[in-house]
Parts: structure tokens; C-alpha cells; sequence
């Protein structure tokens, strides 16, 4: 079972990313939670728990790999799939980013309050 994860990954990576990727082996594993994969980069391991859909769940684990968390290039990574038919990949894609933009902007708020606390509160003329 475990060789045909091996061999998905494989023809992914040479579909979606010209075979590019690093060798990982893939493997399943018992659900985490609400988790239906994980990647453990120290061991080259793509983990694949009970996921509805393993092949999606995959995918995104591979555009993972060289990348941390779902920043700009797992982003990137993302809008590719997207660009090759992953329609799925594109609605994740904006999911992070705006999740990305939310933090950025109750990080300025958070900043903008300090601010204002401090100086006792800005006048209008300050503003």
C-alpha cells in the first residue's frame, strides 16, 4: 500500500513540478484531530491520515516541502497546481492569504491601539 503512495508521489512530482521535488516517502498514518496530513521534513516522510481526499491532501504536503508554513512560496506552490487544473488549490490559496493579511492587519491595529494609549489618545488634528 505504502509503494502506491510512493509511486502517487512520484507521478505528481513530475506533473506538478517538472520532478523537481526532493524524494519523500509517503506513508499513512492514524487521524490527528481535524489533521489529514502532515510532513516531517527530518525524515523525508509525508504522512497521509484519514483524509476524504488523499490525493488533495498530498499535494498540498508536497508543496510543503522546502517551504515553512503557508507563507508566500507554499502560496506560490499553491497558485501552480491552480493554474494546472487544481481548482481546489486556488480556494486554499486565498484562504491563507487572507488568513495571512487578517494577522498582518490585527498586528497594525494592535500597533495603531499602543500608539494611540500612549499619547493619552490622538487629537483630530493628529490624525
Amino acid at each position: 500500500m505504502d509503494n502506491d503512495l510512493d509511486q502517487i508521489f512520484d507521478e505528481l512530482n513530475s506533473v506538478f513540478f517538472e520532478g523537481r521535488l526532493p524524494k519523500y516517502r509517503v506513508r499513512r498514518c492514524q487521524p490527528h484531530g481535524r489533521e489529514h496530513g502532515f510532513i516531517d521534513n527530518t525524515t523525508a516522510t509525508i504522512w497521509i491520515c484519514a483524509s476524504p481526499e488523499p490525493r488533495q491532501t498530498l499535494l498540498h504536503e508536497m508543496c510543503h516541502i522546502g517551504t515553512l508554513g503557508h507563507g508566500r512560496l507554499f502560496r506560490a506552490k499553491l497558485r501552480r497546481l491552480a493554474r494546472r487544473g487544481e481548482m481546489w488549490a486556488q480556494a486554499e490559496r486565498i484562504y491563507y492569504l487572507r488568513e495571512e493579511i487578517g494577522m498582518k492587519a490585527n498586528g497594525w491595529i494592535t500597533l495603531w491601539e499602543v500608539a494611540y494609549h500612549l499619547r493619552g489618545g490622538l487629537s483630530v488634528s493628529a490624525i
